[in-house]
């Protein structure tokens, strides 16, 4: 049995740690991952999402620091 690198990431779930199982996701035509244990649910567009937000709170918390960089000194 061959297991690609990408199934091996999912064997853990990130939140408690249990195994993972793959799911059909018929509405998109997709396979995801659900949590044996907690019911963790994990496919390619959560993932997107996920992606975009931790950039985006990355930049947020980039941003005050710039913002005090370049206020002027009274």
């Amino acid at each position: 049995m061959v297991i690609d690198q990408a199934s091996r990431a999912q064997d853990a779930c990130h939140r408690c740690g249990g195994f993972m199982v793959p799911v059909e996701i018929r509405e998109a035509n997709t396979m995801g991952w659900r949590c044996v244990m907690c019911g963790e649910h994990v496919d390619p567009l959560i993932l997107e999402h996920r992606r975009k937000m931790k950039e985006a709170r990355e930049l947020d918390r980039l941003r005050p620091r710039a913002a005090a960089a370049t206020a002027p000194l009274n």
